[in-house]
């Protein structure tokens, strides 16, 4: 029987190695976000590296499909990363630490409200004979990526026009409700299929 960390070793793959790049940047984005009050070349640094995140997204879902590399923990680090830059930014850019401009109020409630819904809701599915799939839907991606555009806007907002800030606000609402929306009917749809034994596992693919 191969050990834990032989088992680590042989799902290590390249999509891995670049999601927990993505992990391992996240924290320096932070930093870089809270020292845009003292300098403004942070404000660079920062979007350079939420640039790297987002690329870095893109990349390692390209890679585990194309060489087929989809493996247990991709499917574990992947929501992960996702959800540590997408929680964090939308706290920090909210918050007086942040340099400005701040996220309103209205949209870090649904951006944080959204996230724990799902958090909560997949903890609780997993309780029961079905087992969901972390990896997010068409729309849950389309949101993310909507998001860590937002940032980027947010990040460089004090040169953009308000309507420009406006508009992306107002988008990642809307993507952030609708994708919500979409993970609520899924569940529904998971539990609503529980006509198998309980010591049945049923997993639900991922919806394209």
């Amino acid at each position: 029987m191969l050990g834990p960390y032989v088992v680590l070793e042989t799902q290590m793959t390249s999509a891995n190695k670049v999601t927990l790049l993505r992990i391992f940047l996240t924290p320096f984005l932070i930093v870089c976000v809270l020292e845009a009050a003292s300098a403004e070349w942070y404000r660079y640094l920062a979007g350079s590296l939420l640039f790297l995140v987002g690329i870095g997204d893109v990349v390692d879902g390209y890679l585990a499909k194309k060489r087929n590399e989809v493996t247990e923990l991709g499917r574990f680090l992947d929501p992960i990363a996702d959800k540590f830059v997408v929680i964090t930014l939308c706290i920090v850019l909210s918050s007086r630490f942040w340099a400005g401009p701040h996220l309103p109020f209205w949209l870090t409630a649904v951006i944080l409200g959204r996230e724990l819904f799902i958090i909560i809701g997949f903890l609780s599915l997993s309780f029961t004979n079905v087992k969901p799939s972390p990896w997010p839907c068409l729309l849950g991606r389309i949101n993310n990526n909507a998001q860590l555009v937002m940032y980027g806007v947010v990040i460089f907002g004090n040169v953009m026009p308000d309507f420009v800030l406006k508009f992306f606000w107002f988008g990642t609402g809307f993507f952030s409700i609708i994708s919500l929306a979409t993970y609520i009917w899924l569940g529904v749809t998971m539990l609503r299929r529980q006509d198998v034994k309980p010591s049945v596992e049923r997993s639900v693919q991922e919806v394209t």
